[in-house]
């Protein structure tokens, strides 16, 4: 089965650039109501995800912050470093494995420029369909 029938385009997706803040990262998750967005490098390419438990860690260990502190920390200082994007011609299993341990999972093309996401919500809409109920 082809994982690309699960994928929201990138077109379609929220994320960030690499070159952000922290703050700038929790205010897009913030205001889409999002609890983890894909990082992208200026040519477009997934390098992280940032996600609010990374985000509470990084408060929980440095008691101090500021909101300007927030400001001036990159979020490559915080993200996420175990989702990894699965390839456009991933296998099913292949996807659902790393949907059962993330939200989401961020697919990219043959290059690793970011494509799109697949939720953890389609895949299992997919699955309860499937079953017959």
């Amino acid at each position: 089965m082809n994982i690309l029938r699960f994928m929201i385009p990138k077109s379609l997706s929220v994320y960030i650039r690499d070159d952000s803040t922290v703050r700038q990262g929790t205010e897009k998750m913030r205001y889409h109501r999002y609890v983890a967005i894909p990082i992208l490098d200026s040519e477009g390419k997934y390098v992280d995800t940032l996600r609010n438990d990374d985000v509470l860690n990084y408060f929980i260990e440095n008691k101090n912050l500021t909101r300007r502190d927030l400001e001036k920390t990159p979020v490559m200082a915080v993200a996420d470093t175990s989702c990894k994007p699965l390839s456009h011609d991933a296998s099913f299993e292949s996807l659902f494995e790393e949907v059962r341990e993330h939200n989401f999972v961020p697919v990219v093309d043959d290059r690793g420029c970011f494509i799109g996401i697949v939720l953890r919500r389609e895949v299992m809409n997919y699955l309860w369909k499937k079953r017959g109920v």
